[in-house]
């Protein structure tokens, strides 16, 4: 009998722990409300208007297409000729892995695993996650700018920790933009500020490793800035992946908006849209997987400033969850597992070859040297003796492989 592997055993911990967030969110959620019981979810249901929970159920599988195709626009864009039906396997195994780690960090190395196993070049790969989660974060606050701009008044409504875990989304989504902006354009303010913190964390003693952090904060910094020339040349891109992106923020808005609609017709689209807005704002940034615990908090208190019935709020709060995370969980982790056994069962596909991927390639490696690499020298080359010409390259590669000496 083979025995399991590394990554496949961190995937059981990582379900194992989920499954574990999620017993423990259920039996305090049926414990401490008695309103709530499985009799009510399933009145709640039959009693909904069927077209719009199918509605519901649809949007979910908007949230998918929607990443898919952003990720299929980028990498073609790029040069790789793949297809959709590919792209829906990345969204989805960014989605399922996303989903049952923590802080969502699976989700771009198992899409970058699969791109590649499609043959996709490595820098094109990179290109087009960098090119995405950027959109994909500038996408989260254009959903919390809509959200107060649809209700500006709904947010005095809610409690302290709704209020607060709120701006906490907002502030940390808003660094992560501005650290990978930076990260493309001003390397060298990271560079600096970082090997300063862990110079510090190193004096008090809380890193041992530094030469390790070191090397994790030039290879993130690296892969963004990598990418600050695609920017540059396809400046349509982004907005076209970014409005891809507000698409599948709005979609899983939708979700709620159908469910709550589908039981209560008299509910208003719009408050529903902001209150739902509010929350995907609020419980995205917090590093546990699929948001589980905070999800059902933040929901069941923001819900309660807007209907006055618990017993509606508690079973709307578990079918927007179970079509929100639950079923699109499933559909994912159906995908991506079908697709893997698919890649164990075909022959090895090449990777893209000849000139376009030598090409890609160089140009990805070229794009992570430092800035005095890129400067020119004088352009008064051509009297210049073969042996000088050499030596000057020979020089360029020592600096290239000695960037202290820079």
């Amino acid at each position: 009998m083979k025995k399991l592997s590394k990554n496949a055993k961190k995937q059981l911990i990582n379900i194992l722990i989920l499954l574990v967030l999620i017993g423990i969110t259920l039996t305090v959620i049926l414990t401490c409300n008695k309103e709530l019981n499985f009799q009510t979810i399933l009145n709640f249901i039959k009693n909904s208007n069927p077209w719009l929970l199918s509605t519901s159920v649809l949007c979910m599988l908007l949230g998918i297409i929607f990443e898919a195709l952003s990720i299929y626009l980028i990498s073609r864009q790029l040069g790789h000729k793949g297809r959709l039906l590919s792209a829906m396997v990345y969204s989805s195994a960014d989605i399922y892995y996303s989903a049952i780690t923590p802080s969502a960090s699976g989700g771009q190395p198992a899409a970058a695993y699969y791109m590649h196993k499609d043959g996709m070049n490595v820098g094109t790969a990179s290109f087009t996650l960098v090119f995405n989660v950027v959109a994909y974060t500038a996408a989260f606050l254009v959903l919390a700018v809509m959200a107060f701009s649809i209700s500006p008044s709904m947010y005095g409504r809610f409690d302290f920790w709704p209020k607060f875990f709120i701006i906490l989304g907002i502030l940390i989504q808003s660094l992560l933009l501005a650290f990978l902006i930076v990260c493309m354009f001003c390397h060298r303010i990271i560079l600096k500020v970082g090997n300063w913190c862990i110079s510090l964390l190193v004096k008090i003693k809380l890193v041992k490793k530094d030469e390790k952090w070191r090397k994790k904060l030039s290879d993130v910094v690296d892969r963004y800035r990598s990418c600050t020339h695609v920017f540059k040349k396809h400046k349509l891109l982004f907005l076209n992946a970014l409005l891809l992106n507000v698409g599948q923020r709005v979609a899983r808005v939708l979700i709620a908006c159908c469910v709550c609609l589908a039981a209560d017709p008299s509910s208003s689209f719009t408050e529903v849209f902001a209150l739902q807005s509010f929350l995907i704002v609020g419980y995205t940034s917090i590093p546990l997987p699929g948001g589980t615990g905070i999800f059902e908090y933040l929901c069941y208190h923001m819900y309660e400033a807007v209907y006055a019935d618990t017993a509606f709020v508690l079973s709307a709060m578990m079918v927007i969850r179970t079509v929100s995370f639950y079923i699109s969980l499933i559909v994912c982790g159906a995908i991506t597992l079908g697709y893997h056994f698919y890649l164990i069962r075909r022959k090895p596909r090449n990777e893209e070859s000849g000139a376009a991927e030598a090409e890609l390639t160089e140009e990805a490696e070229t794009n992570v040297l430092t800035e005095s690499e890129y400067t020119e020298k004088p352009s008064d080359t051509q009297g210049k003796s073969d042996v000088a010409e050499a030596e000057e390259q020979e020089a360029l590669q020592d600096d290239c492989e000695n960037p202290e000496k820079i």
